[in-house]
């Protein structure tokens, strides 16, 4: 995998983020996030706060993550991962899973 290097700094603590994307492993996930800039200290912390719950696997969707967005039974969302094994077939709903929130959630018209 090639590095692109940067001179960007963290946009959370500021200290200097040499190289992008950021690479980490999070409970069993790879990460690797080029905006924002963030530091591994940074991200893990971000990953550790934000991350909400798949609905289908009950593993972590960690921050800065595509989701599939459900309707729940009282008309809550549950989010699943954008994967083959996670997305429901025909789902036409998705998002971006940000810092504890859903963000550009779109509904696509099913035909």
């Amino acid at each position: 995998m090639s590095h692109r290097i940067s001179d960007s700094s963290c946009a959370e603590c500021g200290s200097e983020v040499k190289s992008l994307p950021t690479t980490i492993e999070f409970r069993g996930q790879e990460i690797h996030l080029f905006h924002p800039a963030l530091c591994v200290h940074c991200l893990e912390n971000i990953c550790e706060r934000y991350s909400t719950l798949c609905a289908n696997c009950g593993e972590a969707i960690p921050p800065y993550s595509q989701v599939g967005v459900l309707k729940g039974n009282g008309g809550e969302n549950q989010f699943v991962h954008m994967t083959t094994s996670c997305l429901t077939v025909g789902s036409a709903f998705h998002g971006y899973w940000g810092k504890g929130k859903l963000h550009n959630f779109m509904e696509i018209e099913a035909c």
